[in-house]
């Protein structure tokens, strides 16, 4: 069976067919300079979060676009033209030095640091106000935007209150009853009758709150603009697939948009609110590659989330009241390029190749695993990892199999070692705790200190659309 081949996609293919009300022209955007802030007071916020971003995860990500010929990448470009702020954050949660996503971006919303787990309730069980809120009274709308479901950790921190992250049905039920004004991403399973606890149809309960229901690709870049102020986009029953399956795979990307689109669309959605908005955009994938240690899956979604970055530039060239702060909640899983051979010379000619050979995650390979006569999935996974599966292999995949979870996954990733393959290694699936890496431009961006706490991000918002 003959399978299609990779796709590379342009760096940040035009997408005039969305029906952007601005349409600079994004490609080469490391050309524009940044503006320095004339006034201390934005109107806009937009907060993009590459979740689980080691700087090691940075490095390879911007080392392979230099690889395929797109020059850096926009993140090392603010640094290199000192156009931003920048700075070294600290990431603790309230119960330990290794935080997770929720008590993260729970920090950022509220200003407080809180257990692991939780989402803005206090260590004493207070309800937290999130910054949505806030938000929302000073007559702003808001947006959340993710490759992960809607309802994940990350986006649910900036709106919503429960004491367990895993409350995803009650966190997208909170958000109908905050009116968040756009929703994109994946996580259909939480909206829908057929898969929710209570069999509440959420999709028509927003339909009816007069959200325009977006779910494909297709819905997202040609519906009409100005049918609503308010956008419920699900892309996919749970995350987004890796941005590695999407592109190799015309079925999965002509469903699933990618981060940037999202991101354009609710720009175009947000900004017709002449008080302002806050949007946080976040690249949730890249802290799953880091857990299942996964470095094609990584480094593409890392290089999905760049281009976001290059989409706030060109924003806030038409909006300089617009200030951009660009950050990681946390690391995940210690990713680092590490030295190959005598003097480390062999160190390019195995990183650059390696990543080349790799068209799959290993999270798409176990997915296909069931539906897949034998002769097929051995195709498949040859041409994308490049690993024989003979008979016996095939029999063993089916022994995890039965054991559920990410146990066909993991089997492939031992037969594919991709440290021999790439250089590239890790500490473990889990997050880590070093300081990360943030910058930020536009009005209050100046506040910035040179190493923070996460929980003082919530002060620089706050004082920037001048909620206090």
């Amino acid at each position: 069976m003959k399978y299609p081949t990779i796709s590379r996609r342009g760096f940040l293919a035009a997408t005039a067919s969305a029906g952007l009300l601005w349409t600079p022209v994004i490609a080469g955007c490391g050309a524009l300079p940044v503006q320095r802030a004339r006034s201390s007071k934005a109107r806009n916020v937009i907060f993009l979060v590459a979740d689980g971003m080691n700087t090691g995860t940075w490095s390879i990500a911007d080392y392979y676009m230099q690889h395929l010929g797109q020059g850096q990448s926009e993140w090392v470009k603010l640094y290199q033209q000192q156009a931003v702020t920048r700075s070294l954050m600290e990431t603790c949660s309230a119960d330990s030095r290794v935080t997770d996503s929720a008590a993260a971006a729970s920090a950022w919303s509220t200003g407080i640091r809180i257990n692991n787990g939780a989402i803005n309730i206090g260590i004493d069980g207070t309800v937290l106000a999130p910054i949505h809120e806030k938000v929302q009274r000073s007559g702003r709308s808001t947006g959340l935007v993710t490759t992960t479901r809607v309802t994940h950790a990350t986006p649910a921190a900036f709106a919503a209150n429960v004491v367990s992250r895993g409350a995803e049905d009650t966190i997208a039920s909170q958000y109908l009853d905050r009116e968040v004004d756009v929703l994109l991403g994946g996580g259909e399973k939480h909206f829908s009758a057929a898969t929710r606890a209570d069999h509440a149809d959420l999709k028509l309960a927003y339909q009816n709150a007069g959200y325009q229901l977006l779910e494909s690709r297709d819905q997202l870049l040609n519906s009409v603009e100005g049918a609503s102020s308010r956008l419920l986009g699900l892309f996919w029953p749970s995350h987004l697939p890796y941005t590695i399956d999407r592109d190799a795979n015309p079925d999965i990307a002509s469903q699933v948009p990618t981060l940037q689109e999202m991101m354009r669309r609710a720009l175009s959605t947000l900004e017709r609110n002449r008080d302002g908005f806050l949007l946080q955009v976040e690249g949730g994938r890249v802290d799953h590659g880091g857990h299942a240690n996964d470095v094609g899956a990584i480094v593409h979604d890392q290089i999905a989330f760049d281009e976001c970055i290059a989409v706030a530039r060109a924003y806030c060239q038409e909006n300089p009241d617009t200030l951009v702060i660009v950050t990681t909640d946390h690391g995940c899983g210690g990713c680092q390029l590490n030295g190959v051979g005598a003097g480390y010379k062999n160190t390019d000619a195995t990183f650059f190749p390696g990543i080349d050979a790799i068209g799959a995650s290993y999270e798409h390979l176990q997915s296909a695993l069931p539906s897949m006569e034998q002769e097929a999935y051995a195709a498949l996974v040859e041409q994308r990892l490049q690993i024989a599966i003979d008979e016996k292999r095939y029999q063993q995949l089916q022994v995890e199999r039965a054991k559920g979870g990410y146990a066909v996954a993991n089997l492939i990733k031992k037969w594919h070692g991709s440290f021999a393959r790439t250089g590239v290694n890790w500490t473990s699936g889990n997050h880590t705790g070093e300081y990360v890496e943030l910058c930020a431009w536009g009005p209050g961006s100046d506040s910035v200190e040179p190493w923070l706490p996460n929980t003082d991000l919530h002060d620089v918002m706050e004082q920037a659309l001048g909620l206090s």
